[in-house]
């Protein structure tokens, strides 16, 4: 992964046969490192380090404390609404079009947050962001991420806008006046326990949201009734009238999985019969340009309601 961020590191290895060291120069790139494992990842993200802690004390499967570790998924799905979601055609048909605020109002609610990478990345494009993930442990552990880069990215933040401050020609001025037109704040992303079996009463933020973020949450299939519902839930109420009713708000979901034989494919069955939503999906050719050849497998898609 291009972006993920390790320091040179200087590795000696010592022989069986005699006392001499060997010192060994690596980078962050070599093919022989793993870095999925590690108790910290760290992540440049359009200009911003993220540390992202993982839970490394038990043990992970695809039915139990996926929230532990980041997935290649969130972070191909991180990079793909930092650099390619305001220029996808879906996204400016169905958004920009019924909406009349600025792209940094966008309103994203992450649904299964895990780590937090998939949230925070949307909170750093500009967006109103609420990650939820359910009560327990997995709801502690994503708050702690969040709250731990919140704070540390609103830092890097204010060390931008000194450093942009001091600059002085019109070209300059210019590039300072397109970094500070996002200002993150704290208020604009949250952290929510959701339980997807049961709709919740007492919402505190804002919905209907405008995207739906849905990374690698498709591998249990006795949750894709619910995890509709859900979605709709917080989605936009469609009308009779929808499609005539020009300004009229359209929630998507935007989601990313890789097909382990879990039976993915009848979720969007379902979406489509049950929740009335279509699946487009999402051309990969940016994936093979930025990734390794492991992104071939995952799917990028967007869900959007019938008109």
């Amino acid at each position: 992964m291009s972006d993920i961020s390790h320091p040179q590191h200087l590795s000696s290895s010592t022989s069986t046969k005699n006392t001499s060291t060997e010192i060994v120069l690596w980078k962050y790139d070599n093919p022989y490192a793993n870095y999925k494992h590690d108790p910290e990842r760290i992540f440049l993200l359009n200009g911003y380090t993220l540390r992202i802690h993982q839970k490394l004390d038990k043990i992970v499967k695809i039915t139990q404390n996926t929230g532990n570790l980041v997935w290649d998924g969130a972070y191909i799905l991180s990079k793909y609404i930092l650099y390619h979601l305001l220029n996808d055609f879906t996204f400016r048909e169905n958004i920009l079009e019924f909406n009349d605020t600025a792209p940094q109002k966008i309103r994203f609610l992450e649904l299964g947050s895990g780590c937090g990478l998939v949230g925070l990345s949307a909170w750093i494009l500009g967006g109103y962001v609420v990650c939820s993930e359910l009560p327990g442990e997995e709801f502690e552990h994503t708050k702690l991420n969040i709250e731990s880069n919140v704070k540390s990215i609103l830092n890097q933040q204010k060390e931008r806008f000194k450093l942009e401050s001091n600059l002085k020609n019109e070209s300059d001025l210019k590039v300072k006046h397109e970094k500070l037109e996002i200002n993150l704040r704290s208020e604009n992303i949250a952290v929510y326990p959701l339980n997807w079996e049961e709709l919740p009463q007492d919402f505190p933020h804002l919905f209907p949201f405008d995207i739906i973020l849905a990374s690698e949450i498709f591998y249990l299939p006795h949750f894709y009734k619910p995890l509709i519902k859900m979605i709709k839930y917080f989605s936009c109420p469609i009308t009779d009238n929808f499609k005539e009713k020009k300004g009229k708000r359209k929630t998507l979901v935007l989601g990313i999985y890789k097909d382990r034989g879990l039976g993915e494919s009848a979720f969007f069955d379902i979406a489509n019969k049950f929740g009335k939503m279509k699946v487009i999906w999402i051309n990969n050719n940016w994936m093979l340009n930025e990734f390794n050849n492991y992104s071939q497998e995952y799917k990028m898609f967007w869900l959007i309601p019938f008109e």
